[in-house]
């Protein structure tokens, strides 16, 4: 029963964490701007079509159950922070950063986030990871909102790689909640639909069109443009792509765009079905592999001559 209790009172504490959170404050602000911003430029009819809003809705009630699976991802990722430091991984000493401005040590925060940030997204483009971060290609309309249509896996998967990849940088918290902010206000700038490239500065900082061909439904796009704020590491690693405006449909192919119950149940279909097909495989090849590793053959039919 103290379980079931802790369990409702951590979703409550989560919520009011989102209410009271600064942070968290200036992302609905920023959000509602772009709102009125998008609704000024393109009027309420077309902003707001029924494919819009049903997207929308569908973004809303995934946002809403990662609240309530906040408490557990939480206890998770404490047991991964206690892995970590089993590990005994040396870490940078504090005086290193001591004598930085905040600004400073938030620019260092923000390159190191998003060069985790790079190798994460381009591992979970990959087979066994896809059908976690599928969930994030699933919009069809494409918005600010999209940077909430996460799975609450990949949250996991995210915050579990920030301590192996960044624990032993040894940031100042401040530092670190500085660059967070601004890396998600950025991260909701690029999913709104805009054709805005930055110019002369496309290669430094992404833009909505660079981010659009990273969603774009169209093989030529999958895997593309993975940065989140530096294009430059795309650039260095081969992923780049934006050959122009982007007018290629969002999404992905085979994934529910709106189904909220099938996209949390996602990742289990899809690994239920890849393991089926990996045992099928095993089964099929696992005779003829015995048989050479033995030297004895599975017993043939004779062939019967008619006399």
């Amino acid at each position: 029963m103290d379980g079931i209790v802790n369990f409702i009172t951590g979703i409550f504490d989560a919520w009011r964490g989102q209410a009271s959170d600064p942070g968290k404050q200036c992302v609905f602000a920023f959000l509602l701007l772009l709102l009125a911003l998008d609704i000024a430029r393109k009027g309420w009819r077309i902003s707001w079509s029924r494919r819009a809003v049903e997207s929308v809705a569908a973004t809303l009630a995934i946002f809403h159950i990662n609240i309530v699976l906040i408490p557990g991802l939480w206890l998770l990722s404490g047991e991964i922070e206690t892995l970590y430091g089993l590990l005994g991984i040396p870490s940078v000493p504090g005086a290193v950063w001591g004598n930085l401005p905040v600004w400073a040590l938030s620019l260092v925060a923000i390159l190191a986030h998003d060069f985790a940030n790079y190798w994460n997204h381009r591992l979970m483009h990959m087979k066994w990871l896809w059908p976690v971060h599928a969930i994030h290609h699933s919009d069809p309309v494409v918005n600010g909102l999209t940077t909430y249509r996460v799975h609450a896996l990949e949250m996991l998967v995210m915050w579990g790689s920030y301590t192996v990849l960044l624990t032993w940088l040894g940031l100042p918290a401040d530092a670190i909640g500085i660059g967070a902010l601004i890396l998600l206000l950025h991260n909701i700038y690029v999913h709104i639909d805009v054709d805005w490239s930055h110019g002369p500065l496309r290669m430094l900082v992404a833009s909505p069109r660079f981010h659009r061909w990273h969603h774009a439904d169209v093989p030529e796009a999958y895997g593309k443009n993975l940065a989140n704020l530096f294009p430059f590491f795309d650039w260095m690693f081969g992923t780049y792509r934006v050959p122009g405006p982007c007018n290629a449909p969002m999404g992905a192919a085979g994934v529910p765009r709106n189904d909220v119950v099938q996209l949390t149940l996602w990742p289990l279909l899809e690994w239920s079905q890849m393991a089926t097909r990996g045992v099928q495989a095993l089964r099929a090849v696992l005779p003829d592999w015995l048989a050479r590793d033995t030297g004895v053959r599975e017993p043939r039919p004779l062939d019967v001559k008619a006399e």
